[in-house]
């Protein structure tokens, strides 16, 4: 514990580490599919991150690693598409339009989705220690989009109209849920089970999947519910340190009045405020922080199921296996293989 307080932190910039591997370009230029792959350096970390051409303007981004230090990346993008980003555990600083305009702060944490359209922006990315990542990633080129929600068009949120009508000067960013569908999906993409062509196929297959999930929800919030309310910076900072709270106390979490008398926010806004800032209620949030942890024990041999399932707060584990199966799709000893 006292060797994470003290964890040292990289600072390096996008293009020196990444390279051209990070940035999709314009999907729509080619037709020819095609695969890159990048490796962490082993004094950075392990593991890897590739991306997929599947048809003309669809891509798809794989991450499977862990750092063995924090790493601040300074990185400057221009990406002509939108994004869809899965289970990503990175804090991004930014600043859309490429330094023109008001400063944002992004956050992506894991258990969260997102859809988001930036085709200028820079800012800072920070990537944790001692975390394995898996995350998914999709590009989807805006006018693809556009063919996507034929009929949805009155639908849609009035800030998507213009992008996926070929503007490219527009941003767009909404925090999305992440359903059970969602979850069994990116499992699945993460543990694809053939090779070669058939790989490409299923892995499309399972990209077009959450591409519809993420529409429907977003068609879903048009019609009223789930609606923002605006949110003071204080109340972001109170909601992230209750974020924080409940991941250090997973096997005994406080209430949700104790929650927000602790952060000192009242008890309704924690909870809609978590659902913007987060994508998921404070109760959803905890739920999926549990089960995540309880694989992560679970795939590093830590624990075996019955002391997983009590370490995230289980009492019993027929309840664990019941849930871990209906949040990932798999039982809870496939991880244990």
């Amino acid at each position: 514990m006292v060797a994470d307080m003290y964890q040292e932190t990289t600072t390096i910039n996008a293009e020196e580490l990444f390279g051209n591997f990070s940035y999709p370009g314009e999907l729509r230029d080619s037709e020819e599919s095609f695969e890159k792959y990048w490796k962490w350096p082993d004094e950075i970390g392990s593991g890897f991150m590739y991306m997929i051409k599947f048809r003309p303007g669809i891509m798809l981004g794989i991450g499977d690693y862990r750092l063995w230090e924090n790493l601040t990346v300074g990185f400057e993008a221009k990406i002509s598409s939108f994004v869809m980003g899965f289970s990503i555990p990175v804090n991004v600083w930014s600043t859309p339009g490429n330094g023109q305009g008001k400063k944002d702060v992004i956050m992506f944490n894991s258990g969260q989705s997102f859809i988001s359209y930036l085709p200028e922006w820079q800012g800072i990315a920070e990537y944790p220690a001692r975390i394995p990542v898996r995350s998914v990633g999709i590009y989807v080129d805006s006018l693809l989009l556009n063919t996507f929600m034929e009929g949805q068009h009155d639908r849609i949120p009035t800030g998507m109209h213009d992008i996926v009508n070929g503007s490219n000067e527009k941003h767009y960013y909404h925090s999305l849920t992440t359903t059970p569908l969602v979850n069994m999906a990116i499992h699945q993409i993460l543990n694809c089970p053939y090779q070669g062509s058939l790989r490409r196929l299923y892995l499309e297959s399972k990209t077009l999947e959450l591409i519809a999930h993420n529409l429907a929800q977003l068609i879903v919030d048009k019609n009223g519910h789930n609606r923002p309310f605006t949110l003071l910076p204080s109340d972001i900072e109170r909601i992230r340190e209750a974020r924080d709270v409940l991941i250090h106390n997973l096997e005994n979490p406080p209430s949700l009045l104790e929650l927000a008398r602790q952060v000192g926010i009242n008890k309704n806004k924690l909870n809609q405020g978590f659902q913007q800032v987060f994508g998921n209620s404070v109760f959803e949030y905890l739920r999926i922080r549990r089960l995540e942890r309880a694989r992560e024990l679970l795939a590093s041999k830590e624990k075996n199921v019955t002391e997983a399932a009590f370490e995230v707060g289980y009492a019993q584990q027929s309840n664990f296996t019941k849930a871990f199966k209906r949040h990932f799709g798999t039982n809870p000893t496939y991880h244990l293989r």
